[in-house]
């Protein structure tokens, strides 16, 4: 339970313009906008952008901030078919608590340039698809939790993002542990978990189960967000069939079935019981600045009324 206004998350990276001036005024947009105090921010072999450029755009009103690690680590699902923490080859786990502490010590780095608790979690997940395994998955933690007093403190704290769990009768995309094995572990490391409302939705190719699945969490005291990316059951201009492309509100995108009173059916679920709540959303390639900022707006903007 918490008493502090959840922050508004973005992650921008899904709606970002290409060039670096209008990428600028993306996040003047999003900051002067009132529409994000922090941002979901990829990590795939680092940043992939200037530390100290990102630095700049979020220093003083980007403060609520996590990374998350799912781009890299699906890069490296790809390669190998082992890399994760909770997989049963001891060279693809090792590889995968190496890459989460590149990522802690850049989370550090970015907190030092701008002199602020800019980035506060780290999303972690349960790879590799299809073989994880819920034993392997504790272990990591555990390893992590030991290692803690030998690295010094860190300022951010690890979330788990709950993403499609494998099911053999559904093709998904990230394929890694179903939540019934995750809830157990994160407990008893003391971590929170998160629902990403278009994986949840590609589960089980069901619009019902992000629903489902923060309605548990909020029980069980484990709901640490809800991120609204859409899905839906059709092809479109941003991708095939229940696809993870995370597609925009139902108005903006007719296939997606992610809409309004979905949204606000999660965030009264989760009423009390969350510390963020965002938006991960495409918009069209040629679109403008301002037409970016609007469609993530729209999805902002329910979560605001929620929580005003």
């Amino acid at each position: 339970m918490t008493t502090e206004r959840p922050a508004a998350l973005v992650g921008a990276y899904a709606a970002l313009p290409s060039l670096p001036a209008d990428q600028e005024r993306f996040y003047d947009g999003l900051a002067g906008r009132g529409i994000a105090d922090g941002l979901e921010i990829p990590f795939r072999a680092g940043l992939g952008v200037d530390i100290r450029w990102l630095a700049a755009q979020m220093r003083g009103r980007f403060t609520r901030s996590v990374i998350t690690l799912i781009p890299g680590t699906m890069v490296r699902v790809g390669a190998t078919g082992v890399f994760g923490l909770a997989s049963k080859d001891e060279a693809g786990r090792k590889a995968a608590l190496d890459f989460l502490r590149e990522a802690r010590v850049v989370a550090e780095e970015l907190n030092q340039l701008t002199g602020e608790q800019s980035v506060s979690a780290l999303h972690i997940h349960t790879a590799p698809s299809k073989t994880a395994a819920r034993e392997m998955f504790a272990r990591s933690l555990d390893e992590i939790a030991a290692s803690a007093p030998a690295e010094g403190a860190w300022s951010t704290r690890l979330v788990l993002e709950h993403c499609d769990a494998y099911a053999p009768d559904v093709p998904g995309e990230k394929r890694f542990l179903p939540l019934e094995d995750e809830i157990p572990v994160a407990r008893e490391a003391g971590i929170g978990v998160t629902v990403n409302w278009g994986r949840s939705a590609i589960e089980a190719q069901d619009p019902g189960r992000p629903l489902a699945q923060v309605e548990r969490l909020a029980a069980e005291g484990l709901l640490e967000g809800v991120m609204f990316s859409g899905a839906g059951p059709a092809g479109n201009g941003y991708g095939g069939a229940w696809a993870d492309a995370h597609l925009p509100l139902t108005e903006d995108e007719p296939t997606s079935l992610m809409d309004a009173d979905e949204v606000r059916r999660c965030l009264r679920a989760a009423e009390g019981a969350y510390s963020y709540a965002g938006a991960k959303i495409q918009v069209p390639g040629g679109a403008t600045v301002d037409e970016r900022l609007a469609m993530v707006g729209r999805v902002m903007r329910l979560l605001a009324q929620q929580t005003s």
